[in-house]
């Protein structure tokens, strides 16, 4: 979700916050017909900030405040012309602000590479974007002619057989991106790309890479990112200690995983807006009747932290306040910064879909975890009817 901030600082005042630099793109364009250009991006407080400017003749000024090289979109609007939201993902483009000023000399064709004077970032997207081209646009071809332009016909012959085409084709992708990251470990495009791709790469060429970072990229708000990422895929897994958490209820109840020792704990990650999350509620209430006298425990993890009267709601008209339910804890900023938060019980277990289920034993260890890819609720069942049956 894009959540919209207007920034009007000056750039004296932006100078005067302590770790933050400003920058200034200057269009000094021949397009006469350009009316506005929108931005969007994280600053470096992790805020999202969307906002847009007037051209005039072609000129245009924004100014914000970054705490290194930051990637963005640009959407470069002209006279008469109307951009609805479906639009706006074929017309923008790419860009990699940098502290200072920069200036654009030339407005881009839609979804094109766009020359920025005084962004070495944005040179070292050249030469990524240029590998990948025409790979990406044989994949945008194929990608249009599947699904509503096969008239529904999602299983014919054609259909499958373009498909497995563009899987092909994105796999060439990713390893011409790989290889791109494993020669440019000092570059801040490598460090902001490569989060589009780990769920693609394996664990160990993620941890390869990110040992090949310069330190200075490590350091940076993508390079800990990263890092958070490994971390996360790392938690939660089946033979590792469950992490120690002290939070409190949807009643403002202190509930600690310490207090639970001695007892099976089934943490079940879930969300108002997740649709195999809710339809599981009936199993789950199934369940707690039939463990609830046998050294077991259930704990709700809802993903609404943004929206708690929704969550609160939807366990009153699931009847799911039989059993502790708690919020994640998700911290945006800290969150888009690659902090580690204790209190994000979904970054503490690695939950990377919804929704997860994990099985802690008395000891404290995780014995079981599903999240439909491995491991389904039917095993779920399987397994706590084998250790709680006695």
């Amino acid at each position: 979700m894009l959540i919209p901030y207007i920034l009007g600082l000056q750039k004296g005042f932006c100078q005067q916050i302590e770790g933050l630099k400003s920058f200034t793109l200057i269009g000094k364009t021949s397009d006469r017909t350009l009316d506005s250009v929108s931005i969007i991006y994280i600053n470096g407080q992790g805020k999202i900030i969307q906002d847009g400017f007037a051209a005039n003749d072609g000129n245009f000024q924004i100014n914000g405040l970054i705490n290194q090289p930051t990637f963005s979109y640009l959407v470069f609007k002209h006279k008469g012309e109307v951009i609805g939201k479906r639009d706006v993902e074929l017309k923008r483009n790419a860009a990699y602000l940098n502290p200072g000023e920069m200036i654009i000399s030339k407005v881009p064709e839609p979804n094109g590479y766009l020359e920025i004077v005084g962004s070495p970032a944005q040179l070292d997207w050249k030469i990524l974007y240029n590998k990948t081209k025409a790979i990406n646009k044989s994949i945008d071809s194929l990608a249009k002619l599947t699904g509503p332009a096969s008239h529904g016909n999602t299983n014919s012959e054609t259909d499958l057989a373009i498909k497995t085409n563009v899987k092909s084709l994105k796999i060439k992708e990713a390893k011409i991106n790989y290889d791109y990251f494993m020669s440019n470990p000092s570059s801040y495009v490598t460090a902001d790309r490569v989060k589009y791709y780990t769920s693609v790469f394996s664990m160990d060429s993620i941890k390869q890479l990110y040992n090949k970072l310069s330190p200075e990229i490590k350091e940076s708000t993508d390079g800990k990112r990263l890092a958070a990422e490994i971390k996360s895929r790392e938690v939660g897994l089946v033979g590792s200690k469950a992490f120690p958490f002290s939070v409190k209820d949807k009643d403002d109840k202190e509930i600690s995983l310490s207090a639970m020792k001695g007892k099976y704990v089934l943490l079940d990650f879930w969300a108002t807006w997740c649709v195999p999350c809710r339809a599981s509620m009936p199993q789950m209430i199934k369940l707690y009747h039939q463990y609830k006298d046998k050294n077991f425990i259930m704990i709700g993890v809802g993903d609404d932290d943004k929206n708690i009267p929704n969550w609160l709601l939807a366990i009153n008209k699931d009847s799911t306040g039989l059993w502790p339910q708690t919020l994640r804890g998700l911290n945006a900023q800290m969150f888009v910064k690659g902090l580690d938060n204790p209190r994000d019980l979904g970054q503490q277990y690695g939950v990377r879909a919804l929704p997860t289920k994990i099985l802690i034993d008395p000891k404290g260890k995780i014995i079981g975890r599903f999240d439909g890819q491995h491991s389904t609720d039917d095993d779920m069942e399987k397994m706590l009817g084998q250790l709680l049956n006695l």
